[in-house]
Parts: structure tokens; sequence; C-alpha cells
């Protein structure tokens, strides 16, 4: 499990945070989301705890955690891919995947749809690359089909 933490300031409250960090319980692990839209680890969180910054923590849902998220995003111009099996001639998705630029501009950031209704951050491309992941391949797609898709799998899921 996780918790989400808003980091706040004078001037940002707890619905127009800093940022936001997710940390994971019984880790000392910490994501901070990122202008790009994107988790990345953090040594933030120990430093607002050390003193070190002039920042506030305030625990937030993951709802609010999303609807942050949600805003950044739409800032971020995503590719859309399905992932299917190697052996499926019909292409009908196992999994999708978005990518992104940062805006650093070095490297992609990549994501996987889950069944927990997130999108986590994904080597799939890299594992495919390098040969160790040798079911799938990546299929260009978009936003539209890949939503539908996620749309039909929620469905079944919550079942």
């Amino acid at each position: 499990m996780h918790r989400y933490l808003a980091v706040v300031d004078d001037g940002h409250d707890v619905k127009d945070p800093v940022t936001v960090l997710q940390v994971f319980d019984g880790s000392s692990v910490a994501l901070q989301l990122n202008e790009d839209a994107a988790w990345v680890r953090s040594t933030l969180l120990d430093r607002i705890e050390a003193g070190e910054t002039p920042y506030r923590l305030r625990s937030i849902s993951p709802r609010a955690a999303a609807r942050i998220r949600a805003r950044r995003e739409r800032k971020i111009n995503f590719n859309f891919f399905l992932l299917v099996r190697d052996d499926d001639p019909t292409d009908t998705p196992a999994g999708v995947l978005r990518e992104w630029e940062p805006s650093g501009g070095s490297g992609l950031y990549a994501e996987t749809y889950t069944r927990e209704g997130e999108w986590t951050s994904s080597n799939v491309r890299l594992d495919i690359e390098r040969g160790s992941n040798i079911w799938a391949r990546i299929v260009p797609s978009d936003a539209s089909t890949v939503h539908q898709i996620i749309a039909s799998w929620n469905r079944r899921w919550k079942r």
C-alpha cells in the first residue's frame, strides 16, 4: 500500500500543492510527482522531515492525488500503444502503454495501465528491446482507442 502527501507552503495549499509525494508503507522509498506528471524517486520527504526545506506535508486521498496528476497530464503529449501477445494475429490488447518525453528532453517516461486503475512506471519497451520480454510486441495506437480499452477492462474487472 501507499499513501499520498501534498507538499504545501504559504503560497500552495492541498488543492494546488508544490508537488505530491507517494510514500510506500514499510519502505523508505518516496516518489515525487514532477512537472512532467511522472512519479520519480525523491529525497524531498527526508529533507522536509529533517527541516531542510520550508515545506509542510498534508495527507491527501488517492483520489485527490489523481486529480492533481490529471491537471499536470493535460499539458503532456502522450504517445499510446497496445501491448499484444507476440503470437496473437488479431492484435488483441493484453496491455496498454503510454510514453512521453520529459521537458528536459532526455529519455522517455513510460507507463502501463494496471488492474488497480492506475498508470504505473514501466520498462516493457526496454525489456522487449533487450530480449528479456519475449511474449509481447508494441503496436502504435491512439488515445481514443486506449481509453476505450481501459473503460472496457474497468467494467470487466469491477464485476
